[in-house]
């Protein structure tokens, strides 16, 4: 080996062939070997590369004499920012500071990472309360290794979200030997405002092992500091319940090491090549399935998966009973969780009972402790700027959940062109459904729970006179 004036180390066998070949920088020197090198390069003394980097002169000292084992990592990259150091000579000072020899970290096969791990393994995944045969297609898409570095899983309130992602983690979990993170962003979290990216960032910073006085206060900073902490590690990062991009986007990681799984109501601009799962409601098989063994229920195995029941949950019950209570609960797995959940703390109560009152006032019969359909639909609404809440109550007053783009503008009493507008606005927000161009569609609960919401002031009675102009039937 042939050392040059940069710290690049140069093979005998390239040396003989005139330099040109596997050269990579420090390799078979230590870290304080590297700082010297490169620090000397840049014409500073240890003193004013201590100012530069926002150090203390003895940590540089040390470093340079291999007096620290195990190097803070922000220290490590404020050192490589203060040489202005490039990628591969980032990665050869990331690689020493590691205890792994810089050729070593060079040339490891992709995929294979480092033992050694000075920083705090995350461990942050939620439990897993998936119930099987349950959205099992949509689990095997999200888990897929094959699977581009960033999935979306969207949807309306109610359709598992969280549970999805966080099932699909936990299957890829072993993947990522760097740890897995789980941010909650708020984005419809009741009573709470949508986490800012930057107290997000400033969270997953320091659960990365980076010290609160070494974060920097601006959010580009922050996102940069997040981006090259993640740049040579293998994690898996679920960030649920995301609100939009300006929240979103700073905690994407820059490196394809790294996994990410978002889950939002709305439809968000996905970056490069994300791939996007949209979630609907459930089919009545699976509806009935997630019901019956969320309620204490057995299917019975010889059914084929037919909403058929054993004696392990009321036997006389036929199974048309328990496929209109899943219905009246929209298919939704909120809503059939929930339904479940009022059975089973009722021990008096039997299945006709609780579709009875379903069949008379749903919304305010599914909810359980803090849970409920109206609660979660609230958040969603809430979150939404007048023009759009508006648009949401007038629709709510029709007596119909299906209408045309030319029945919504009538209702709207506007243009077809801004009613389209509020509509895709709707629709982004998985408050509106879009079956077929230029027809519209409310879901049974969210249009039942737009229609408890007080119209603006004297529209009800100008719904029904334009739903009548409209010939809504």
């Amino acid at each position: 080996m042939v050392r040059n004036d940069g710290g690049y180390v140069v093979s005998q066998a390239d040396e003989e062939n005139g330099g040109v070949g596997s050269m990579y920088p420090g390799a078979g020197m230590s870290m304080g070997e590297l700082l010297r090198t490169w620090r000397r390069r840049a014409l500073l003394t240890q003193e004013q590369l201590a100012e530069r980097a926002g150090l203390n002169v003895r940590t540089v000292r040390r470093l340079e004499n291999d007096g620290l084992l195990r190097p803070r990592t922000t220290s490590v990259l404020l050192l490589a920012k203060a040489l202005d150091l490039d990628g591969a000579e980032r990665a050869a000072l990331n690689a020493v500071a590691r205890d792994r020899p810089a050729d070593h970290a060079a040339h490891r096969p992709a995929g294979h990472a480092a033992d050694a791990r000075p920083w705090t393994v995350p461990r942050q995944l939620p439990a897993d309360v998936a119930v099987p045969g349950i959205r099992e297609r949509e689990a095997a898409f999200v888990a897929s290794r094959t699977t581009q570095a960033v999935v979306f899983v969207t949807g309306m309130a109610g359709t598992g979200k969280t549970v999805l992602a966080v099932h699909a983690a936990h299957r890829l979990a072993p993947h990522f030997p760097d740890g897995q993170l789980f941010v909650d962003l708020h984005g419809h979290a009741q009573a709470t405002a949508p986490v800012d990216p930057g107290d997000a960032l400033a969270r997953v910073l320091r659960t990365l092992g980076v010290p609160a006085e070494h974060i920097p206060w601006h959010l580009d900073d922050r996102a940069a500091l997040y981006r090259s902490v993640l740049a040579d590690r293998r994690l898996l990062i679920v960030l649920d319940d995301a609100a939009d991009e300006h929240q979103l986007h700073p905690l994407l990681p820059a490196t394809p090491g790294c996994r990410v799984i978002v889950t939002s109501r709305h439809r968000l601009t996905c970056p490069g090549d994300a791939r996007v799962l949209s979630l609907d409601t459930l089919p009545l098989t699976e509806a009935v399935a997630l019901f019956a063994r969320t309620a204490g229920c057995a299917l019975d195995a010889t059914s084929g998966g037919d909403p058929a029941v054993t004696s392990a949950c009321a036997p006389e019950t036929p199974p048309d009973v328990l496929a209109e209570i899943v219905r009246r609960c929209g298919l939704l797995p909120l809503a059939i969780r929930l339904a479940a959940a009022r059975l089973q703390a009722h021990p008096s109560w039997n299945a006709r009972h609780l579709l009875d009152r379903l069949t008379t006032d749903r919304l305010a019969e599914l909810a359980a402790g803090h849970q409920s359909v109206t609660g979660a639909l609230n958040r969603s609404y809430e979150r939404l700027p007048p023009d759009q809440q508006r648009a949401y109550r007038l629709l709510g007053a029709a007596p119909h959940s299906s209408f045309t783009l030319g029945t919504a503008a009538v209702l709207l009493n506007t243009t077809p062109a801004r009613a389209s507008r509020l509509l895709d606005h709707l629709v982004h927000a998985h408050l509106l459904q879009e079956p077929a161009p230029g027809r519209y569609r409310l879901h049974d609960l969210v249009h039942a729970h737009a229609s408890t919401l007080r119209p603006p002031h004297g529209a009800r009675p100008a719904v029904r006179v334009r739903c009548r102009t409209a010939s809504l039937t």
